[in-house]
């Protein structure tokens, strides 16, 4: 048994999925297999796709560089259903890069498709999420609802399954709502029901471009998630922003400008705290925090080059009578990172060290 267990870490993810259709005690060796800690940790992401190709999305510590994914489709000939097809991989490879220069790094991925017989899929994917749960002993971490492909009612029907508390049964900690196009009227409406029910708490993404009458509305963060992104931003008002409880922002297209980070710097250094810990934005205006002579600042600056060419970045650190330091990053004058800390944080080994060497290994 001690030996299965030790072949068992060396088989993918897939294979020990597969491993574990065969009988109930061989499920229960592959749940085994790692604890429910080392799971938990490891895991990166566990996201189900909700779209016109609904797709479940599996990331882990100990595959960094392989995204694997259960594709789950209706099949044309409803005579013919298939558990699942042999996994293949595939041969290109496909480069996820944001705004966001932390956020940068070359994957594969590995597929393997399932069919089910069900027209409306949401109870049978469901049932199948609990099943990889119980296996990977992992909660579903994430919900990336393509908003866009379905009618009103059944994104309201996905936020209700998933994205709201039932019972003892928590919601799905985080919701990534993406648009392929612009928004319509008719989106935003869309958009607005999906937020006012949503009760994500760790990470709430926006990834979609609203008309220029949408609006945030106050109950769309209720929650206060842990983290907040919002592409084509420039419908949170600075004031927003400002009253944003959550500990991190990342904002695309804002309305942030360096008159706006003036205000941040110059008021934090006089003793503000806002309710964030850390804003990321992109801005077209160039900042110098040392054009202001009341502030004692230690500068760094560093050029360098990678896969995406030259990239020139200044980093500012502002100490605080208090303890409080505040860190200003600046890359090619048009990104920026403002993080606040107390010494506590910085003494904590979960607390991001800047670097210039970790920036480039994390690129």
């Amino acid at each position: 048994m001690l030996i299965m267990k030790r072949v068992l870490k060396l088989v993918t993810p897939f294979e020990l999925f597969a491993i574990s259709l065969c009988s109930k005690k061989s499920k229960m060796i592959c749940k085994s297999t790692r604890s429910q800690l080392q799971c938990y940790k490891s895991t990166r992401e566990f996201v189900l796709k909700c779209s016109s190709d609904n797709e479940i999305r599996l990331k882990f510590d100990y595959c960094p560089k392989t995204e694997w994914v259960f594709k789950i489709s209706t099949p044309r000939r409803r005579n013919v259903l298939q558990k699942f097809l042999p996994m293949f991989p595939k041969n290109e490879q496909k480069s996820i890069i944001t705004w966001v220069p932390m956020e940068n790094e070359s994957i594969s991925e590995m597929s393997i498709q399932l069919f089910t017989s069900q027209e409306d899929q949401t109870a049978t994917i469901y049932t199948f999420i609990l099943y990889l749960s119980d296996v990977f002993n992992i909660p579903l971490l994430t919900i990336e609802l393509h908003f866009q492909e379905f009618t009103r009612v059944k994104n309201e029907d996905i936020v209700d399954f998933y994205c709201r508390d039932r019972g003892t049964e928590l919601a799905v900690e985080s919701l990534r709502l993406v648009g392929k196009r612009s928004n319509t009227p008719e989106d935003d409406k869309v958009v607005d029901s999906i937020l006012c029910c949503q009760q994500a708490r760790y990470k709430l993404q926006l990834l979609f471009e609203p008309t220029p009458e949408f609006k945030l509305k106050p109950i769309y963060l209720q929650h206060n998630p842990f983290s907040f992104e919002a592409h084509h931003s420039h419908y949170i008002s600075f004031e927003e922003i400002l009253e944003c409880k959550s500990s991190i922002i990342r904002l695309s297209h804002s309305i942030l400008n360096s008159t706006n980070f003036k205000w941040f710097i110059e008021n934090w250094n006089d003793g503000w705290t806002p309710p964030w810990k850390m804003i990321i934005t992109d801005y077209s205006e160039d900042i110098d925090i040392r054009r202001n002579s009341k502030l004692q600042v230690h500068r760094e600056e560093k050029i360098f080059n990678d896969h995406h060419g030259v990239s020139h970045n200044i980093y500012y650190c502002i100490c605080r009578p208090d303890g409080t330091v505040g860190e200003f990053l600046v890359e090619n004058n048009n990104i920026g990172m403002f993080w606040v800390s107390c010494e506590a944080e910085r003494n904590s080994p979960s607390y991001p060290k800047f670097s210039w060497d970790d920036w480039y290994d994390d690129e």
